[in-house]
């Protein structure tokens, strides 16, 4: 048991694939959220939203700033500008608290990390 777990951690922290895979899911996630909540917000009006358009507006922007970056955290290479910036700020420090988000973002994401290893898919060395 030992050896199964010390090899798929070594697969897992290879490069950064789980955690372009753990940022996608999770941007998606967010992403998805907002859009849902701007597309319901449109369809049925704002004025069932206990809040009202302020609150609904601000939930939706604040799942677009953070979600966004994320999915482009996923994609994009550390050697630019932009994937320089979004290594430093774009971050899943939420997901470092052993809570139920993290299982249900960090669980598909491990899984998904060693299948694509499978697969011969690999992400960015970390180079300094």
């Amino acid at each position: 048991m030992k050896q199964l777990i010390s090899q798929v951690d070594r697969e897992l922290m290879q490069d950064d694939l789980l955690i372009r895979v753990a940022s996608g899911l999770c941007g998606g996630v967010v992403t998805l959220v907002g859009v849902l909540l701007l597309v319901g917000f449109a369809a049925r009006g704002v004025d069932r939203f206990p809040g009202g358009w302020p609150l609904a507006m601000t939930i939706v922007i604040l799942a677009f700033v953070f979600g966004v970056p994320l999915l482009l955290r996923s994609v994009t290479s550390r050697r630019t500008a932009l994937g320089r910036f979004l290594v430093r700020h774009a971050t899943l420090g939420a997901l470092r608290q052993p809570d139920d988000f993290t299982l249900w973002i960090m669980l598909p994401a491990i899984a998904l990390t060693v299948m694509l290893r499978r697969l011969g898919v690999s992400g960015e060395a970390e180079t300094e």
